[in-house]
């Protein structure tokens, strides 16, 4: 007997360490495994932007690029098949023209432009917001084109992702049909500036593909780490968080970064992006202290942004903060000091101002002056939760996307869905 339970025990230890290697082995692969890809940019700053594609064959890449008539180029020293190129010495919010040399891969330069980064005040900012936008698909494609249509022309200064990029592992293959390809025309002049979901977190391409400020290239102070960061463009000041991979505690350097970064800046407004939002009641429950817990967490990522990250975040009057995760839309009015269960909310402790539109702030920031929690997880799939947060009085079961318009005065928020309809919308002004 002692004998049949050694065998079977060095049987199912033998058949644990195979899938443990052969899982291993494919989520290397679906990490790291090469697919062509067309240019897209990355790491704009007031004075630079980096370019990266991949090609079939190794080669040596060029960029051209222009401001006027003056046309530059900037060639690898080495060949590659993965490609890097970072143009300096650009003058402060400057549209430039590009394009890109391939002998391997047919590269679409049509259209292909890049704008540094603002350090002064606008009169006006558009900021597009997509979240849990990777799933390819008419819908996903219906989201894109009601917000051109809604756009009329006018171009987007910035485009944030709130996490769920690629559906539904985030494997390399699933970047190219999730992301680059579908917003193909938007990759050719934007910096898709994204936060890591769980689906991204799936696979270890997302740090792979992206490549993010750590030294305060693009704005605020160093954060050492591509998983928290700051944009300081025109009007705003974004804080992009990994609220996934990051350490949630409240002295992890994460949060620690978070502190000084908020207490130094001296933008008109704060914009605070994250995948796990700290009051839900959609496709994800805020209440529920399991949900998005994960193996090694003592409470769900919901419960630890609520707990230990919001406190921060209003301490120093952010104005929004924006995430995804419930694939549907749901908005709070201007309100602070909330961080238990949703049956703790109180509308007379817990609401700044009680408009259901049309908010206002003091241009000076105030500790606890009042923030907005706005959830836009439907650019690509939809979820069908009760929605029935008190903190979020406007929620729907929608499909859409956001559009900020941002003066040094005023933010103006509109949720345009998939039918073309502005779904909610709000504004806060500052006086």
């Amino acid at each position: 007997m002692k004998k049949w339970i050694k065998r079977i025990g060095v049987t199912l230890l033998t058949i644990i360490v195979l899938y443990g290697i052969g899982r291993l082995v494919v989520v290397t692969y679906d990490s790291y495994v090469f697919v062509p890809r067309q240019p897209y940019l990355q790491m704009q700053t007031t004075n630079s932007i980096t370019l990266k594609w991949q090609t079939p064959k190794k080669e040596r890449g060029c960029v051209h690029y222009a401001n006027n008539d003056i046309i530059k180029k900037i060639c690898e020293t080495n060949e590659s098949d993965k490609h890097h190129v970072v143009i300096t010495d650009l003058t402060p919010n400057t549209r430039y023209t590009y394009s890109v040399d391939s002998n391997s891969l047919k590269i679409d330069n049509t259209n292909r432009y890049f704008t540094t980064l603002n350090p002064e005040l606008s009169p006006m900012q558009r900021i597009w917001v997509i979240g849990d936008s990777g799933k390819p698909g008419p819908d996903q494609d219906k989201v894109l084109a009601q917000m051109l249509k809604h756009l009329k022309g006018n171009a987007l200064d910035l485009w944030l992702l709130l996490g769920d990029n690629a559906y539904s592992s985030g494997k390399q293959k699933q970047y190219n049909k999730g992301l680059f390809q579908p917003y193909v025309n938007q990759i050719k002049h934007l910096v898709p500036w994204a936060v890591n979901g769980n689906h991204d977190g799936r696979r270890w391409a997302f740090y792979n593909i992206f490549e993010f400020p750590t030294k305060g290239e693009s704005g605020g102070i160093p954060s050492g780490s591509e998983k928290f960061y700051s944009i300081d463009s025109g009007n705003v000041h974004i804080v992009m968080l990994d609220s996934y991979q990051g350490n949630l505690d409240k002295d992890a350097p994460m949060a620690t970064w978070l502190n000084k970064d908020l207490a130094v800046t001296n933008k008109p407004w704060i914009i605070v992006a994250f995948h796990h939002p700290a009051y839900t009641d959609g496709g994800h429950d805020s209440d529920n202290p399991n949900d998005s817990r994960g193996f090694s967490l003592k409470q769900g990522r919901l419960f630890q942004v609520r707990k230990n990250i919001l406190p921060i975040l209003e301490k120093y009057d952010v104005d929004l903060v924006l995430t995804g995760h419930s694939h549907d839309y749901e908005r709070s009015k201007l309100i602070h000091q909330h961080y238990g269960t949703s049956d703790t909310f109180s509308p007379q402790k817990n609401i700044v101002d009680n408009s259901e539109h049309n908010y206002h702030k003091s241009i000076t920031k105030t500790p606890y002056g009042g923030t907005i929690y706005n959830v836009s997880g439907s650019a690509a799939k939809k979820d069908n939760g009760r929605l029935k947060h008190p903190a979020l009085p406007f929620s729907y079961a929608t499909m859409g996307s956001l559009l900020l318009s941002v003066t040094p005065q005023k933010m103006h928020v509109e949720f345009i869905t998939i039918d073309g309809e502005v779904g909610d919308f709000y504004t806060i002004t500052k006086e």
